[in-house]
């Protein structure tokens, strides 16, 4: 992929990001369609939860993974800042409460959810506001509650040109820096990836609501 970063790319990633969701959602809906079968890391995440669990998927896309987990019998919800996408997913999902917001404006409630699932959903957002979002997400964390997300390995950061959906920012992080932001959670999983649900290599990570701050990472992987 061809990276082009702006000046102005902190003022206009979400706008331009969603303009390029709107304009090849049809592309987009078909993938995520083709691709439905749950990765092992979303089944790795479910199975971390408690019974029944109330879970927020930040970043739902057309719901396809919301499904998979209310069809496990969790509570969900979701939160997507692209239309078209929350249209498609109410049609999948009666009844599942759905909103259409961007992240830096979507407001949580606090210590609401067990479990807040984030796949691949803030790789479009710069660090500055990847920092900005985490506190958010753990302060809408029951105590103890966990964090799945899965961010893009790599060091590169801007608008991607060439890629299947051109004109998305796209930010990537080594294992060193996803552990940085990563200091005021008890961490129990921080792995890279490869293959597992999408193409590339990625960055998967378990994170607990942390009262006292502590980081405990049981397993590191990759580099």
């Amino acid at each position: 992929m061809t990276f082009a970063e702006s000046p102005s790319a902190e003022r206009t990633f979400a706008d331009r990001t969603l303009q390029a969701y709107g304009t090849y959602a049809g592309l987009a809906i078909e993938n995520w369609e083709k691709n439905a079968k749950p990765s092992a890391f979303l089944r790795r995440f479910v199975r971390a939860l408690p019974p029944r669990a109330h879970v927020l998927d930040y970043g739902c896309g057309i719901g396809t993974e919301l499904a998979w987990m209310k069809g496990c019998g969790l509570a969900v919800e979701g939160i997507d800042g692209t239309a078209v996408f929350i249209k498609e997913a109410r049609r999948r999902l009666k009844g599942v409460p759905l909103r259409c917001v961007k992240f830096e404006d979507a407001a949580l409630s606090q210590q609401a959810y067990d479990g807040v699932w984030c796949n691949a959903s803030l790789i479009h957002v710069p660090p500055r506001e990847f920092a900005d979002q985490l506190p958010k997400l753990q302060a809408a964390l029951k105590p103890s509650g966990l964090l799945g997300m899965t961010l893009a390995w790599g060091n590169k950061k801007g608008f991607a040109e060439n890629d299947w959906i051109p004109g998305r920012y796209i930010a990537g992080y080594t294992r060193t820096e996803a552990a940085h932001f990563f200091r005021q959670w008890a961490v129990r999983d921080l792995r890279v990836t490869t293959h597992d649900g999408r193409s590339g290599r990625w960055i998967q990570i378990l994170a607990e609501r942390s009262s006292g701050h502590a980081q405990a990472a049981h397993s590191h992987r990759g580099r």
